[in-house]
């Protein structure tokens, strides 16, 4: 009789949805780095300074007008009818155009309101992105609702090696700006189109169901209210900064921006693709199924995660040096304080999704307001006394109130246990300390 071989550790790890969460946050972020190298010896940092502006542009209108689609596909009872599906994308591509035709008006009054009246043309091409982005499938939603994470993650991997290679192509032969905008448009499109062959059941037709509508708006309402509040925090910054800095400073800034958010990536993917369907089947069977989950699910991965951040914090000035030229050298100030918020960010979203399957969506709009209220009174104190620095300190320690807000609530529902922040809270410490002493190793063999 034939035996069937158990399959290797190193293969289920890789094989299981937090090995392929992980590999694929890995991969994106060794393609981001490598693009950055070469950009930054390609292009000024005046040109990252006019993409920066362009992905602040998008981000916020984004998360204005985000009704939560890919969650409302995962938590609906009928995720996976055909009909379902078809009302929920065909609203997604009615807003796509919707935005794509505002930005595309209001390019000109958008320029002169920054401050950058030659931004008008960029402006108006990436508004395509909208269009492009609501052509796509859902199929990628409907994904993570099945826990079918291997093609997900295949797709994202696929799509960011393609817009990299575009984008580094289309630097050399452009020398400016429009390198980084079109490679990003370009690697949206082939990501749209990717949604549909690579997954089965993808193909959607236009459907508006008036019922549908109004269900997606009652569910999406306080999801796109928080996200409102949270976009225009996360970019206050930016859009203070950007009036303030000159191009070729602002540059440096959105470079240390886009470092701090390669840690990002992990804090909004596994929560929404690992930890969500799992606390959503754990409240399905009840309160204290979700309760004895919460902590269980994420430990080893929120500790090593915790670990790591505390290095990458404290060797910010050894990671600019190794990656980039004397030009880019202030850059690791920026980066240490900012990537101070996806340090605390990933234990924010793991509490989200919970607070989320147990009925508390509100949860979302009210840390929001904490947010808001923190960098209108650190913030505004910070940069009244320090300078832009001092905004960008605020910035950087923006998840902390928010961590203690998560906390009250999670208490609300029984699922808070104080030993377990805190052994978090000691894992980024310890891995400040191991991270200074690597920085100082670095720089004593190195300069």
């Amino acid at each position: 009789m034939a035996t069937t071989m158990p399959m290797p550790v190193w293969r289920r790890a890789l094989t299981s949805g937090i090995g392929l969460v992980t590999a694929t946050i890995v991969a994106s972020n060794v393609l981001r780095i490598v693009s950055t190298i070469v950009l930054t010896r390609v292009l000024s940092p005046a040109d990252f300074g006019v993409a920066g502006l362009t992905a602040v542009i998008i981000g916020i209108l984004t998360m204005m007008s985000d009704f939560g689609f890919g969650v409302y596909v995962v938590q609906h009872p009928q995720g996976n009818d055909a009909r379902v599906l078809d009302s929920i994308w065909t609203v997604r591509l009615l807003r796509a155009l919707v935005l794509t035709l505002l930005l595309f008006a209001g390019a000109q009054p958008l320029a002169w309101l920054i401050g950058k009246p030659e931004m008008r043309a960029v402006i108006e091409v990436i508004s395509l992105q909208f269009l492009i982005e609501g052509c796509s499938s859902l199929a990628p939603f409907s994904a993570v609702r099945d826990q079918r994470i291997g093609r997900l993650s295949l797709l994202d991997i696929i799509s960011a090696v393609a817009q990299t290679l575009i984008g580094i192509a289309l630097a050399l032969v452009l020398r400016n700006y429009w390198a980084i905008v079109l490679g990003g448009l370009m690697g949206t499109a082939i990501r749209s189109w990717l949604s549909y062959p690579m997954f089965a059941a993808s193909g959607r037709r236009f459907n508006f169901d008036r019922q549908s509508a109004i269900a997606l708006w009652r569910f999406g309402r306080t999801i796109a209210s928080a996200h409102t509040i949270q976009v225009l925090l996360s970019n206050v910054d930016k859009l203070v900064l950007s009036r303030v800095f000159p191009l070729s400073q602002f540059g440096l800034y959105t470079l240390a921006s886009n470092l701090a958010a390669a840690p990002s990536a992990f804090t909004s993917i596994y929560p929404n693709r690992i930890l969500l369907p799992a606390y959503a089947a754990a409240w399905r069977a009840g309160e204290a199924a979700l309760a004895a989950a919460y902590y269980r699910d994420r430990r080893r991965i929120m500790l090593l995660y915790m670990v790591a951040m505390g290095g990458f914090i404290a060797m910010a000035p050894s990671v600019i040096a190794l990656l980039y030229d004397p030009r880019y050298a202030s850059t690791a100030t920026y980066l240490r304080l900012l990537a101070l918020a996806p340090a605390l960010a990933l234990n924010n979203y793991a509490a989200r999704e919970a607070l989320i399957v147990a009925d508390r969506v509100r949860t979302l709009l009210f840390a929001n307001f904490v947010r808001l209220g923190w960098l209108a009174i650190g913030g505004g104190a910070g940069f009244l006394a320090f300078g832009p620095i001092g905004l960008v300190a605020a910035v950087g320690l923006v998840e902390l109130p928010v961590m203690l807000y998560c906390w009250y609530e999670l208490a609300r529902i029984g699922v808070f246990r104080l030993n377990e922040e805190m052994l978090l809270l000691a894992a980024l410490a310890g891995g400040v300390v191991l991270g200074l002493i690597g920085n100082m190793l670095y720089f004593a063999m190195w300069g």
